[in-house]
């Protein structure tokens, strides 16, 4: 049924929601005003919509410059004002990092307006003008023309409203329901120790027990973890192996050209990413591949600047095939990529609780150890991660945790801090 101007106009008094909030709810209800009432209520959306009027004298004000080049003055600015209702709120490190997102979601959505009440009615009649006759000429029935062009409408609003567009960094969150992450008052034991990881996983840890194929199980329980700490605002970077299915050394070792066998395993990534890319998305995590080697049909191609860019926009991006480059592991582009991309860490996780003196499962009495230096590491020949990747990682101070993956939630205990594994870095 139509809904009058008026009946609009009056929800609103009573409510303080927004137009098409108001317009939704009334067709809900069949234009019963109380029923509308009652359904803003239960949405949150009446209750939300009185505290608009109070008064608001605390909050930052933040800015953000986007350099498209190093060498070139920043191309888009953005200063944006955040208010609350209290000091204590405006104080918080969680309430500022709030106002910079905003900023950044700002620069890249470009939004015309703030609120739908402020985009003025001549642009609205306008809108609905063109759409109406557009539908018209098609021939679309009269009574299917209305409930379409508010549809195209609403697409409008969530194009050019601030307070409608969806959030950069998560495409199911409207920026009008962003909210600080929460934290206690003194912020102990709830903020992530690291912003940015690169999580460097085996092919094998894929496989599940059989070491081989896909257990799309296993894959699940991974993805879980990592959707996990992505939603604690913790920026995730993946770089997957391909033992699962082809090894280059071992391949080598049977008589394939060694540059031949290693190209095979970059490709076993590849085939490792996307099934990790399809387990997040189904978790609701946006996710991109990038590939060293390119394959536009499959996956994007890799750019340090492009992955930077996926990072920050809040999708965790997973780095396959390798460097593109034959006689390197993966191991060292988990280094190289980490360093790239200015990770904070590297978390390597393995079927172990950490770095032992020897193998723990065929030496029980093997001890393990909490903290290594890289020189150690590299003098005593520990197994860690191959030497370049080592001394990449020394050269260049990015530490190194060795933990165990099968513990459900070892990699959010990594990221919020929790002494686990093995630490590997400079010298205490």
């Amino acid at each position: 049924m139509a809904v009058s101007v008026d009946d609009v106009k009056k929800l609103r008094e009573i409510t303080g929601a927004g137009m098409m909030d108001c317009k939704n709810a009334l067709t809900e209800a069949g234009g019963d005003v109380d029923k509308a009432v009652t359904i803003l209520r239960e949405k949150g959306i009446a209750k939300a919509s009185r505290r608009i009027g109070r008064e608001t004298a605390n909050g930052v004000v933040e800015s953000y410059l986007h350099r498209t080049a190093g060498d070139y003055p920043p191309q888009v600015g953005v200063l944006v004002e955040v208010d609350c209702e209290s000091d204590f709120v405006a104080k918080g490190e969680d309430f500022r990092k709030l106002a910079r997102e905003l900023a950044i979601h700002i620069a890249a959505a470009k939004p015309r307006w703030v609120n739908a009440e402020d985009v003025p009615a001549d642009v609205i009649a306008e809108e609905r003008s063109v759409h109406t006759k557009r539908y018209q000429a098609e021939g679309k029935p009269e009574s299917q023309i209305e409930k379409i062009v508010d549809g195209q409408l609403n697409a409008f609003y969530r194009d050019n409203v601030l307070m409608k567009q969806l959030w950069v960094r998560d495409n199911k969150i409207p920026i009008e329901n962003l909210r600080p992450i929460a934290t206690s008052p003194d912020g102990a034991g709830e903020r992530p120790k690291y912003r940015r990881v690169l999580l460097k996983l085996s092919g094998e840890a894929l496989g599940g027990p059989r070491d081989e194929g896909i257990d799309y199980d296993v894959v699940r329980v991974i993805a879980a973890q990592i959707k996990a700490v992505h939603e604690r605002g913790v920026e995730v970077a993946v770089v997957i192996g391909g033992g699962n299915f082809v090894r280059g050394v071992r391949a080598a070792e049977r008589g394939i050209d060694r540059a031949t066998a290693d190209y095979m395993g970059m490709l076993a990534t590849v085939i490792n990413a996307l099934a990790l890319q399809d387990a997040l998305e189904n978790m609701g995590r946006p996710a991109r591949t990038l590939t060293a080697i390119q394959m536009p049909q499959v996956a994007e191609p890799y750019i340090r600047r492009r992955a930077v860019r996926h990072l920050e926009k809040g999708r965790v991006v997973i780095l396959a095939a390798g460097t593109g480059n034959p006689y390197f592991t993966t191991d060292t582009t988990a280094a190289l990529r980490a360093v790239e991309i200015e990770a904070e860490v590297i978390l390597k996780a393995t079927k172990v609780d950490g770095v032992y003196t020897a193998d723990p499962v065929t030496h029980p009495d093997a001890r393990k150890f909490d903290r290594l230096d890289y020189l150690e590491v590299l003098n005593r020949g520990i197994e860690v991660m191959d030497n370049t990747a080592l001394t990449l990682c020394m050269d260049n101070g990015v530490p190194i945790i060795v933990f165990d993956l099968l513990k459900a939630g070892n990699i959010e205990r990594v990221v919020m801090g929790e002494e686990i594994g093995t630490l590997v870095g400079a010298k205490a």
